[in-house]
């Protein structure tokens, strides 16, 4: 039979338990960025790849995707890992050229096809026509787009689209230039 004391004396030791399995779970589940050891990233990260040539003409493991952040919006910025493969530089041109076209009239049916239609950033941007503009730039390794905008709502917009998406193509993008 348990006396008092032990009663709280175990009642004490699984609460201690608990708690260090909590915040050590917590903690196995921390990351970065862009750190792989997250299975649930990694499996988003794989069901993107895999379902890229739906909206992405080009080879997504010969293709870094940058997204840089800056005060005005961003560059979304598409580069060969090659800088010598004309056909995938070709690909991402003739890609971004025609997203240009439909991101300036706040069309962004392929980032919701791609990345889902709760992607973060995507609501506002879609509702703010005219409120930003974006332009193209054909690169001798790629193609960029630049995204303007003098309203906070849409700078914070096009910020958090940029973040899910460096998470989403997990290896294959970047924050900034190498």
């Amino acid at each position: 039979m348990m006396t008092d004391s032990t009663m709280s004396k175990s009642r004490y030791i699984l609460f201690i338990l608990f708690i260090s399995g909590f915040f050590l779970s917590n903690r196995a589940f921390a990351q970065d960025e862009n750190n792989e050891s997250d299975s649930t990233n990694m499996h988003r990260q794989h069901m993107i790849h895999s379902m890229s040539p739906e909206v992405m003409p080009f080879k997504m493991d010969k293709v870094t995707h940058y997204f840089i952040k800056d005060s005005t919006g961003g560059i979304l910025m598409l580069k060969t890992k090659d800088p010598g493969d004309t056909t995938q530089a070709a690909l991402v041109q003739s890609h971004l050229y025609k997203e240009c076209s439909l991101f300036s009239n706040a069309d962004f049916r392929d980032p919701r096809t791609l990345h889902g239609v709760e992607m973060p950033g995507l609501k506002t941007l879609s509702e703010s026509k005219g409120e930003y503009k974006v332009e193209y730039e054909k690169l001798s390794d790629g193609a960029k787009l630049t995204f303007i905008s003098q309203n906070a709502e849409v700078i914070n917009a096009i910020h958090l689209w940029f973040d899910a998406q460096l998470r989403d193509h997990g290896r294959d993008a970047k924050s900034r230039l190498d």
